[in-house]
């Protein structure tokens, strides 16, 4: 059944458990139009239409965003249509066995929105044995005239239901306000989902042979992604992810370590953070498992970064506050194992 939460900062949520409910959804999402923009002369109070400029207004009366008038530049990309072509596009694919759930969250403006579309079934993937992954769709959208259109090819731990988050550039499809909709994305972003597994695991299985320091080296590296910005209690609350999601603490893969970061940014962070804000999160600690390039990064490139960054902060500057107990004589350890000087 279809449910709208409310939360404490008015967004609309809305989770749906298959195809029928994503587009009665796909129905309601507000509608966006345009309308003139006024500049206002206060002495003399005179009004004059802006002609280069419009503005966006939703069918229940709020304004959304102030965009070029031209639609060379800017195009009105609406929710509703995004997430109907997404779903037309998953029954293209009706020989998979796979269902499809899901969220999708709109901002209290309606200048943004975000939906992740969970594909259960034949896209499952596996970090090993005991730690399934669901693919699926990870969309955002706006109409604020700095924002375009994304999708990204996720993935959800059931483990722990960390939330759906993509780290591979390959599996990406977006388009700018510059052009009118383009539906063949999503049926392309579609297709990527069902034909990428075998990629997303070899990603995950290298992401498991790669090694930090230390857990000391991974916290380091989690701080230095600006997560911690997220975070009630930034490090009292990834040394709890780490502690959950790190086996060997004298060894941390690079895939526990991101792990760890998205444990901390689906339980201790704030409500009253807005979702398409947490989404910066999940992209800044995602560059644990991908260069860029299509690569996954070096951990010794992470590591020596995180600690030459810290050892700033901490012992050349002298500006900032240890984050744990012993942190400068661990530093100095992490800069001689780098050969960095102190």
């Amino acid at each position: 059944m279809t449910r709208r939460v409310e939360s404490p900062i008015k967004k609309e949520r809305y989770t749906f458990e298959d195809l029928d409910e994503l587009y009665k959804i796909a129905e309601i999402l507000p509608e966006v139009s345009r309308h003139d923009v006024y500049a206002h002369h206060e002495e003399d109070d005179e009004w004059e239409q802006v002609p280069y400029r419009d503005s966006l207004w939703t069918d229940d009366g709020r304004t959304t965003g102030v965009v070029s008038s031209s639609k060379d530049f800017y195009n009105i990309i609406q929710y509703g249509d995004v997430l109907e072509t997404v779903g037309k596009a998953v029954e293209q694919h009706d020989d998979l066995d796979t269902e499809v759930d899901g969220s999708v969250t709109v901002s209290p403006t309606a200048h943004r929105m975000t939906s992740n579309v969970n594909f259960r079934g034949d896209t499952r993937v596996y970090a090993n044995r005991d730690d399934p992954i669901d693919t699926g769709l990870k969309i955002r959208s706006g109409h604020s005239g700095f924002h375009g259109l994304k999708y990204d090819i996720g993935a959800e731990r059931l483990v722990c239901s960390n939330g759906m988050t993509a780290f591979i550039s390959d599996l990406q499809f977006d388009q700018t306000h510059g052009e009118p909709f383009q539906p063949g994305l999503a049926y392309n972003a579609v297709d990527a989902v069902v034909e990428s597994p075998e990629i997303i695991e070899h990603r995950l299985a290298q992401a498991q042979n790669r090694e930090l320091l230390n857990q000391d080296e991974a916290l380091l590296v989690l701080m230095d992604t600006g997560i911690d910005q997220y975070l009630e209690q930034p490090v009292p609350d990834l040394l709890n992810a780490l502690y959950e999601e790190v086996e060997d603490p004298e060894s941390p893969s690079l895939w526990e370590t991101y792990n760890a970061g998205t444990r901390a940014l689906t339980h201790y962070v704030d409500d009253e953070i807005p979702e398409y804000e947490l989404d910066q999160g999940f992209e800044s600690v995602s560059q644990l498992l991908e260069t860029g390039y299509n690569e996954l990064p070096e951990p010794d490139s992470l590591g020596r970064q995180a600690v030459q960054n810290r050892s700033r902060e901490l012992i050349e500057q002298g500006d900032s506050e240890p984050y744990w107990e012993g942190e400068t004589e661990s530093l100095r350890e992490l800069m001689e194992q780098h050969e960095l000087e102190a």
